[in-house]
């Protein structure tokens, strides 16, 4: 073989190379947005598109709500991650996330405004109100939603310091109090009552039982949405299977 075409072959050899190495990047994008969770750290990339805050956050007796984040994505879909927080005593009680198309985001949006008042807040002020809330509920040895580790890129770069509020945790006092909800099963409650007896100590803590719990068989939770019964990182959803939440 001559020289000539010993460059040759060197050349079609490194311009394969670089082909194979783009076709692996390319399915490796693709099959990390077959998961919501690549999905979501996709979007964070995205520009936001709305950040809410339940009014419910902010009154001093409970402290409880839904703080609902979304951003669009390059397919003209959005990214919802819905935050359900305990300020309280639990910190991030729950966590819904999916992605769908804006008609459908304003339908949920608009079941949303049935239970939950709604206002629109900087992205800064909702991370340091719900890190904030992790943070005191961390003391007690409540971790936050498994699935908020996971969803927790869509918060991009934004810094909380950006808020120049301060929140207050807990009750009047700075202590944790835990109101049990429907669907806190009497193991979880008496699972609560046993950490904030330990890390918290007696007479520094109060459990108000505000209803007895739902039957797991006969109803759903707060997200309801069978979609989202399982692990972010294993579901794929499709963008028009909407999971009604509340």
């Amino acid at each position: 073989m001559s020289t000539k075409e010993q460059r040759r072959q060197k050349k079609l050899a490194k311009k394969r190379s670089k082909e194979i190495v783009k076709r692996k990047e390319l399915a490796r994008e693709r099959n990390s947005l077959q998961s919501l969770a690549g999905q979501m750290k996709a979007a964070s990339a995205g520009p936001l598109d709305q950040c809410l805050m339940s009014a419910g956050l902010f009154q001093p007796d409970t402290k409880f709500g839904s703080v609902f984040i979304s951003r669009r994505m390059r397919d003209g879909r959005v990214a919802i991650v819905k935050i359900l927080v305990d300020g309280l005593c639990l910190g991030v009680k729950n966590v819904a996330a999916f992605v769908c198309y804006p008609a459908d985001q304003n339908q949920i949006l608009e079941d949303m405004s049935q239970s939950e008042l709604m206002q629109e807040v900087p992205l800064a002020k909702a991370r340091k109100f719900v890190e904030g809330a992790i943070a005191f509920a961390e003391q007690f040895k409540f971790d936050p939603h498994a699935d908020y580790r996971k969803v927790e890129v869509m918060w991009g770069d934004t810094d909380p310091n950006e808020c120049s509020e301060a929140f207050a945790f807990g009750d009047h006092e700075g202590k944790p109090r835990f109101v049990n909800g429907p669907y806190d099963s009497l193991v979880l409650q008496q699972q609560i009552r046993e950490k904030l007896q330990t890390h918290a100590g007696e007479g520094n803590y109060s459990i108000v039982v505000m209803m007895d719990p739902v039957d797991s068989a006969s109803g759903g939770d707060w997200s309801d949405g069978p979609e989202l019964d399982a692990d972010i990182d294993e579901d794929v959803i499709d963008g028009r299977a909407v999971p009604r939440i509340r």
